[in-house]
């Protein structure tokens, strides 16, 4: 499958969070492996229309690092918003919003 040079972009950043997530001792593993089999943009879609927390924003909402949430990185970086519908980005604002995260500067 062959991805435009924003998907690459994207996934290239979604790897580095997951190697600065595990430099904090902690896998997303649920991540990793949901990006191995749908690539880095359908599993974050699939994550951030959950209902409910997905237990790795839960952790990294426990460590104080909510910035390394794909939430987060696809807040905080609006070139990644033309990758997902109204609706996803919707839901992610609001658990962002749930979560009372703010951007670090």
């Amino acid at each position: 499958m062959l991805m435009t040079a924003l998907e690459q972009e994207f996934d290239d950043a979604c790897v580095k969070s997951v190697e600065e997530c595990r430099k904090l001792g902690y896998t997303p593993s649920l991540f990793v492996k949901m990006r191995s089999q749908l690539g880095s943009r359908e599993a974050c879609r699939r994550l951030m229309n959950t209902p409910t927390w997905p237990d790795g924003f839960t952790r990294l909402w426990e460590m104080g690092r909510l910035d390394l949430s794909i939430e987060a990185f696809v807040h905080d970086n609006p070139k990644f918003k033309p990758l997902f519908d109204q609706n996803t980005l919707a839901k992610c604002e609001k658990r962002l919003t749930d979560a009372e995260y703010v951007k670090a500067s």
